[in-house]
Order: structure tokens, then sequence, then C-alpha cells
């Protein structure tokens, strides 16, 4: 269950990134950034209106970048603010204030959602840093260990109903995080309650349609879709439900949309005991993620683990 972890920390230590977390007066963001700070794993600067001994504190009121900041802020969104003064005044929020060091470059990634609604935190990254050129969606993942089994579900958090050209996006950005995260070997599949075609339904032709787009360019990643969950899985249902066409194993989960991968891995974690680490932001075009706000300490240092690693990444 730990390997993956084990293989984050390692990588972390190499190169410790500096980590923003905007809940910085959080007592659970405190926990983690001391346990983050005495392992050397990576450099959290908090934002919080006190100092903290041994960790950098800032916050927009006394901030020797903060007129830059504003000015860079007002420029990039001048259309949705009708002063500098109104774009400063929204700056002034833990969240966008920690979203523009992002953007411009004095720390190198973003952790927030400790105490702010995932909206809230997504609304202040897109509108700071916005997404890589390439990427036309932004979508998330959650890694999903279950005993020695590494398995990412998406998307989980961002999406509410994706069309078809939005699930070709998420299985394509998964299996790269797959890659970034896990290694080579992403086997993805567009679940349905359908499998090639056995139901007829909006439903099912959406994720058929998108397996359709996948297929559309050679991949280094194998995929299949629409498909029934236990033969994704199963290598005798896939045999069964597939004729061979899929041999089952996949550890990349596409789910057809944010009802059912919401549920599907809460399920997972609940009643199997799963441990689930996430949501992690794929598409941004600097590192930032999203917390539960009923994360506990260990899950701000896993979530800031994988955002060091988007770093590492990004570079």
């Amino acid at each position: 269950m730990l390997d993956i972890l084990e293989k984050l920390r390692s990588e972390a230590k190499k190169s410790p990134r500096r980590i923003i977390f905007p809940e910085g007066s959080d007592e659970r963001v405190v926990a983690a950034a001391r346990a983050l700070l005495r392992e050397k794993l990576l450099v959290p600067v908090l934002v919080r209106a006190d100092a903290l001994p041994g960790i950098e504190c800032v916050r927009p009121g006394n901030d020797s970048e903060f007129d830059a900041l504003t000015d860079a802020f007002y420029s990039a969104n001048a259309k949705k603010y009708d002063s500098r003064d109104q774009a400063a005044e929204a700056l002034n929020s833990p969240l966008f204030f920690a979203a523009m060091k992002l953007k411009t470059g004095s720390v190198d990634g973003f952790v927030g959602g400790a105490s702010s609604s995932t909206a809230d935190t997504v609304r202040a990254l897109l509108r700071c840093v916005g997404l890589k050129k390439e990427a036309k969606i932004l979508s998330s993942f959650f890694l999903m260990i279950l005993n020695e089994r590494n398995m990412l579900f998406a998307d989980c958090a961002i999406i509410p109903a994706p069309t078809s050209e939005q699930l070709a996006d998420i299985a394509l950005q998964t299996a790269r995080s797959y890659k970034t995260f896990i290694g080579d070997g992403a086997k993805v599949a567009l679940l349905s309650f359908s499998t090639l075609g056995s139901a007829t339904a909006l439903s099912p032709a959406k994720v058929r349609r998108a397996w359709e787009i996948l297929k559309s360019e050679k991949r280094d990643f194998e995929f299949i879709g629409e498909i029934q969950a236990d033969a994704a899985l199963v290598p005798e249902i896939a045999m069964k439900k597939t004729g061979g066409e899929w041999k089952g194993g996949a550890n990349v989960l596409i789910f057809p949309d944010l009802n059912s991968g919401n549920i599907g891995y809460k399920l997972v974690e609940r009643l199997a005991g799963a441990s689930a680490i996430g949501p992690v932001l794929q598409g941004l075009d600097k590192p930032g993620n999203d917390l539960s706000r009923g994360c506990s300490e260990y899950d701000i240092i896993n979530v800031a683990l994988f955002t060091a690693t988007q770093c590492g990444e990004n570079n």
C-alpha cells in the first residue's frame, strides 16, 4: 500500500518544492506543514495573519509582492472587474492570493480546500493560473490504494456531466497521470452499464463515442469502452463479455459522470477499506490541488506530495 507514497517521499526529498497553503490558520494544515518541513519533503508557505516559528508565513495585507500580484491579476481579468481596486479586493482572498503566488512563480505548487469548497478553490486556480495550452478541460482523479493494488478513478470531483469529447480528454489526462505517478502500463476502461453495445441508451452511446475518439489516433496505453465494471476488472468476465477484445485488469477507471465517479470512489473507500488520495487536479498550467474539507493531516501531506511530484513533471 505504501510503495507509491514512499516513492513520492523519496522523489520529494531530492528537490524540496515551495508549496503554498491558503488556509494556513487551519490546525490540520499547520500540523501537516510542520511534518513536511521536519521530514524535509518540501518547503511549506502558509497564508495566515500571524507568524509561526520556523515556517514561512505570508498574508495579502503585508506582502511586498502584493502590488505586482494585483497588477498581473487585474491585467489577466480586466473583463471581470470594473477597476484595479476591485481586483485588489478579490486578491485579499487567501485562495486568490495563494493562486497568484503560484502563477507568478513565487511558489511551485498550491494545496487548498481544507476549509473551502471545491468550487471556490477551483475558481481561484482557474482565474489566476488557468489551463495548460494543450489542455481542453480541467479534470481530476483519485488514487485508490487497495492492498497491493494502485488504481486511478476519474473524474470524481470536477465535471458533472462530461460529453464524449470530455470523457476522451479525461481518459487521456488520467493515463498520463498514471504514467507520472505510477509508471508505464496504464489500462484504461471507460465504464458504463453496457459492454460493447449490449444495451442501447444515451449514456452508453456517449461512452462508446468517447472510445471511438480515442481510437482515432495511436495511443501509448491500452483502453476499452464502453464496458461494465466487472468486465473491465476480471479477466474471466472480460473474456466472456468482450470475446477476448479486452483481457481485464483495468487500473484506470473512467466514470461516465460525476454522480457515478463520486459515489464509486466513496463506496470502494468505505466498504472495501481502500485509501483514497485526492482529488488530484489535471490540466492546470501550474500544479494546484484541492482538499476535502473533511481531510486529515495525513491527507494533506499526501496531496502535498502529489503536488510536489507534479512540480517536477511541470518543469
